[in-house]
C-alpha cells in the first residue's frame, strides 16, 4: 500500500488534499499531522513506512516551518529517501529557492480549487508513486516556454522511443542527448553554459550500464547543479527497475523523482505527457513560476 505523510496546519486544505488522493489514488495510507514537529516526530518514533511513500507539505506552519522541517527530513538517515512536495501560496522567489537548496524534490503554489487538487494528485501518483495515470492534456500546445531536455541514456533502443516521445509531447524543447556516465562526467560541466536554451530538465537511466554508474553520476550532477547555481534544475531517473532499493539510492542522491519504464516502449508518451505536465508546466522554481 502507498503511503503519504500529509502535513498542514490548515484542516481544510488538508481535507481537499485527502479527498482528492483517496479519489486518485487506490490503496493508499494517509497519515495526517498538523505541524513539521509532529512530522518529525512521528517518522522518529515510528519509522517510515517500507511502502512506496512520500511526504506532501505546506511551507508555512507554526512552531517549526516547512522550510525547518525539510532540512531535518533531509538530514535524517530514516527519512532523507522519501522525496518530499512542498506547497505554498508564495511566489517569493527566494524563499523558493531556498526549498530547493534545502533538498525540496518539487515546489508547486498551492492549488486553491478542487479540481486542481486531484490533478495534483495524478501527478503525485504518476511522478513519484509509479502509477500510469492518461494525461489531463494530450494535446500539444503551441508558444511553450523554450528550454532543453538533457538526456542520460546508454540504450539505443530506448534513447530512440524517449527521443520520439519528447518530440511528440515536448517539440519545443532541445534535446541534448549522452549515452554514457563518463561522457556526461567530462563534458556536461564544460558545455553547461553554451546549452541554449537552458537545461530544464535532466532525465537519466539508472543502469548505465551499472547501477553504481547511475548513482555515482547522480552526485556529480548534483554537484554540477550546485557549482553552476542551478539546484532547481529537477533530475529524473527514468529506469525499467522498480526496486524499493533503486528508488530509495536514487533519493538519498538527490534524484527529484523515479519514474518506472513502462515495459511497453508505446506508452511512453503518456509517461511523458504527465512529465511535462507536471515539470515543466505545473512546478515552481525560482526562475519558473
Amino acid at each position: 500500500m502507498k503511503t503519504i505523510y500529509l502535513a498542514d496546519d490548515d484542516e481544510d486544505d488538508r481535507m481537499l488534499i485527502r479527498v482528492a488522493v483517496e479519489q486518485v489514488i487506490s490503496p493508499v495510507r494517509i497519515i495526517e499531522l498538523d505541524s513539521g514537529d509532529d512530522l518529525i516526530r512521528y517518522i522518529t518514533n515510528q519509522g517510515i513506512s517500507v511502502d512506496p511513500a512520500m511526504i506532501i507539505m505546506d511551507m508555512n506552519m507554526p512552531r517549526l516551518s516547512g522550510l525547518e522541517t525539510l532540512e531535518i527530513l533531509k538530514m535524517n538517515d530514516v527519512s532523507q529517501h522519501i522525496p518530499v512536495l512542498m506547497l505554498s501560496t508564495t511566489s517569493n522567489r527566494a524563499l523558493i529557492r531556498d526549498a530547493y537548496e534545502r533538498g525540496v524534490n518539487a515546489f508547486l503554489e498551492k492549488p486553491v480549487h478542487e479540481a486542481d487538487f486531484v490533478k495534483l494528485a495524478k501527478a503525485v501518483d504518476a511522478c513519484f508513486l509509479n502509477s500510469s495515470h492518461v494525461s489531463d492534456e494530450t494535446t500539444v500546445t503551441a508558444g511553450r516556454e523554450q528550454g532543453s531536455v538533457i538526456v542520460i541514456e546508454d540504450n539505443e533502443d530506448h534513447l530512440f522511443f524517449i527521443r520520439n516521445a519528447l518530440n511528440d509531447c515536448m517539440p519545443e524543447v532541445q534535446i541534448t542527448e549522452f549515452t554514457n556516465a563518463a561522457a556526461v562526467n567530462e563534458q556536461l560541466g564544460p558545455a553547461w553554459d553554451s546549452i541554449h536554451p537552458a537545461p530544464h530538465l535532466i532525465l537519466m537511466d539508472l543502469y548505465l550500464p551499472d547501477r553504481q554508474d547511475g548513482l555515482d553520476l547522480l552526485v556529480n550532477i548534483h554537484q554540477l547543479l550546485i557549482n553552476k547555481n542551478c539546484r532547481a534544475v529537477p533530475v529524473i531517473v527514468f529506469s525499467y527497475s522498480d526496486k524499493p532499493e533503486d528508488m530509495h539510492a536514487s533519493y538519498q542522491r538527490n534524484a527529484n523523482a523515479f519514474m518506472t519504464k513502462s515495459k511497453n516502449a508505446s506508452l511512453w508518451k503518456n509517461d511523458f505527457n504527465n512529465l511535462r505536465n507536471f515539470w515543466w508546466n505545473t512546478v515552481s522554481t525560482p526562475d519558473r513560476r
